[in-house]
């Protein structure tokens, strides 16, 4: 039996000594997941707080793990990076929200579509599915540069950027059918 089924077979069994030691084995890999998602968007304890939440549902969701699938740093490396996409997304929420309580005297229809072309904008994105997507969100929603995307997912700057330059093509492409969807409709 390997030390990563030893210590889920414990957390199933809720053990706190399993858990324990999956924390000191994993919370570096998992912090560093974390932080190459969140960056410096946030706070220190922003970032200990998805930690926290990694280890959280592991604890919960320790039935779930399929070691078949998947070694627990692998399991536990998606988690951390999901959790701090949402944290990240839960910010930005925020920070659009707080801008648009700000700025009351804005013209609600221009705000209104404005709000409705980045959401169609955001959903094409995610169509493109992975990593096409990510791509796109980090270069164009979080300014991250090229060499930083390619470094985190691990693929050469040029299929990033290749990446990039086909994802505009078919994002494009895209973006005309559903507007000439919409005109029909209309």
């Amino acid at each position: 039996m390997t030390e990563d089924e030893k210590l889920i077979q414990g957390i199933r069994r809720k053990r706190r000594g399993a858990l324990e030691k999956a924390i000191d084995l994993y919370t570096p890999y998992v912090g560093t997941v974390i932080y190459n998602v969140i960056g410096s968007t946030m706070t220190k304890e922003d970032v200990e707080e998805v930690i926290s939440d990694v280890f959280i549902s592991l604890w919960r969701n320790a039935d779930k793990f399929d070691g078949k699938k998947g070694c627990l740093r692998s399991y536990l490396g998606a988690s951390a990076r999901n959790m701090a996409k949402n944290k990240l997304a839960s910010l930005r929420v925020s920070v659009e929200l707080t801008e648009n309580v700000a700025a009351p005297y804005a013209e609600p229809n221009k705000r209104l579509e404005r709000d409705e072309e980045r959401e169609i904008v955001i959903h094409s994105i995610n169509e493109l599915g992975e990593p096409d997507s990510e791509i796109f969100m980090r270069y164009y929603y979080y300014d991250e540069k090229i060499r930083n995307i390619a470094k985190i997912l691990k693929m050469p700057e040029n299929t990033v950027k290749t990446k990039l330059a086909r994802g505009r093509v078919k994002l494009k492409n895209m973006l005309q059918r559903r507007n000439g969807n919409e005109q029909q409709i209309r």
